[in-house]
């Protein structure tokens, strides 16, 4: 069997191990990022509302030698702390317990929860974009998924997922051309294509992965939802995060009408 190479494409960042990856979900070491247990990280502080960075540090809690003949020395393993300190605020301290061996690593828990670290980011970020119901959904998805809850976690990611596409759908319907029940007869990697156009290119770049939302859940493993979780939500946050822009550019442009509009009033 050929050695499996690690790209850039499969490297998993430190943000992404600290704040995206659950409980128990195994990741080669060799797919992190380098510096993952030192140095520093970027994010959004739950405690603090606002971006930060984190000082990465790691001790050792209950560890232990081993014989590693294929290099001829002994290596640790075992169960480890991590703690991430803002460095702008010392009292904003997260913590990770992960077990790592000379391969793989995982959570065995966390303070605060996954769940916890997402859900004020996301409810201050997208609450202008998402409809009330869609963000209460969302944040069970992410409460479930943190959980292991690979199925439950799916189901409503996919139906969140369904909504955004549909509603870019009917905004565009007379540009786009497609009759609506054409449309909704389209499997959802079609439905990608047929949006590209009003869709963000790196979401339209990712079309494969959405033949996994034209399955039921019932045929889909609990570890085929957890793994295909992260992709779908970075494809949801992809719509929404266009949508602030357009908000933004459209509160823009409200503003400097209003400006001008002041300035003629005075030279009038």
């Amino acid at each position: 069997m050929a050695e499996e190479t690690t790209t850039e494409e499969n490297i998993i960042s430190k943000h992404n191990f600290y704040f995206e990856t659950p409980l128990y979900e195994e990741v080669v070491l060799a797919q992190l990022e380098q510096n993952t247990f030192n140095g520093d990280v970027d994010a959004y502080s739950a405690k603090n509302s606002s971006e930060t960075t984190y000082n990465i540090n790691m001790d050792e809690i209950d560890t232990w030698d081993i014989w590693a003949s294929d290099i001829r020395e002994h290596v640790n393993i075992g169960f480890y702390l991590i703690t991430l300190t803002c460095k702008r605020k010392s009292e904003d301290i997260l913590r990770f317990i992960v077990y790592k061996n000379r391969e793989i690593i995982f959570k065995v828990g966390q303070y605060p929860s996954l769940a916890d670290l997402q859900f004020s980011e996301i409810g201050k970020k997208y609450d202008k974009v998402l409809l009330t119901e869609d963000l209460k959904n969302l944040k069970k998805a992410i409460g479930l998924v943190a959980h292991g809850a690979g199925a439950g976690s799916f189901v409503y990611l996919r139906k969140i997922f369904e909504n955004l596409i549909f509603e870019t759908y009917t905004k565009n319907a007379v540009s786009i051309g497609v009759a609506e029940a054409d449309f909704k007869q389209q499997r959802m990697m079609d439905k990608v294509e047929t949006l590209k156009a009003f869709l963000p290119s790196q979401l339209v770049e990712m079309k494969s992965i959405y033949s996994i939302l034209s399955k039921g859940v019932h045929e889909l493993t609990e570890e085929e939802c957890l793994r295909y979780f992260a992709p779908i939500k970075l494809s949801i946050e992809l719509i929404l995060d266009q949508k602030i822009e357009t908000l933004q550019r459209q509160e823009k442009d409200i503003k400097v009408k209003k400006q001008l509009q002041d300035i003629q009033q005075e030279l009038a």
